[in-house]
């Protein structure tokens, strides 16, 4: 036997053991990768789904609803959710948008230990941009729900903009009738800003139920619709606004918490409302 063969049996042992080791090693690290990839393929595909779907905001709501066992104790301290309280739905996503960003970091920490300083680097900030696209999902869950309401209603876009031009126009100064419209209290008194409908009134030639009109004169028409929690308003403003801070006719004060433009000088918008009501007695 010579020194040559001696030195290759001597050498076999050792090299046995390294490669488990080593193929330990490398399913580790490809595991990381993947995890990262697939974290990738689910964000892009719920963005997707979510934006071009005008109806998967409503159909996820009782999947997300089921996020909501997080919201107590330590959930009201987790910043990202904070504004996000109008709904099981908003404050589910809000949830769940919050854990998939923690585990994406997580991934991106554990890449810190895969292959050299470069790929480490690149994986680290691709989980970290995917963390960032979860909280934006979820910070914009309501954007979002408004959009896919707004994709339903391009129908009733043009005898919206002339019902509230109409309105703006030729703003009834005490209760009465419109034509088309129906019966509605107009408040306060003497000169009003609000109009509260009576029975089933909608929005002229559309299928759109409202509650209530509000009007800040020479800016914006509200329609107030009918249905759900009464804090979504489909709003005509004049050119060059956007949705801001108003009070009511009855006193009520609302502040928009998410808006969509529907079309030109057309918003879909949530309104918080704060303060007290108060109905002005007509004399």
């Amino acid at each position: 036997m010579t020194n040559a063969d001696s030195a290759q049996r001597e050498r076999t042992p050792g090299s046995d053991n390294l490669l488990p080791g080593l193929k330990n090693w490398l399913n580790w690290q490809h595991g990381v990768v993947l995890l990262v990839v697939l974290n990738a393929l689910l964000l892009v595909g719920v963005f997707a789904w979510v934006y071009f779907d005008a109806e998967a905001p409503s159909r996820s709501g009782p999947f997300l609803n089921g996020f909501r066992w997080w919201s107590q104790p330590w959930g009201e301290y987790v910043p990202v959710v904070a504004d996000v309280v109008d709904s099981d739905e908003s404050y589910g996503a809000a949830m769940l948008s919050v854990l998939l960003a923690c585990l994406s970091l997580f991934l991106g920490v554990m890449s810190l230990r895969v292959g050299r300083w470069r790929q480490r680097a690149a994986v680290s900030v691709i989980a970290c941009v995917l963390a960032v696209g979860w909280l934006f999902i979820g910070w914009n869950w309501d954007v979002l729900r408004l959009r896919g309401k707004g994709l339903k209603l391009t129908g009733d876009l043009i005898a919206v903009r002339e019902f509230a031009v109409q309105l703006e126009s030729d703003w009834p100064d005490q209760d009465g009738e419109i034509e088309g419209f129906g019966a509605f209290l107009a408040y306060p008194y003497g000169s009003p800003r609000t109009l509260l409908t009576l029975g089933e009134t909608c929005v002229p030639g559309t299928g759109l139920r409202v509650a209530a009109v509000e009007r800040t004169p020479g800016e914006s028409i509200r329609f107030q619709l009918s249905g759900g929690k009464g804090d979504l308003w489909f709003e005509w403003r004049s050119e060059g606004t956007v949705p801001t801070g108003f009070t009511g006719g009855l006193q009520q004060g609302y502040t928009p918490k998410a808006y969509f433009e529907v079309s030109d000088q057309l918003f879909l918008v949530r309104y918080v409302p704060f303060g007290s009501v108060v109905v002005a007695e007509a004399i």
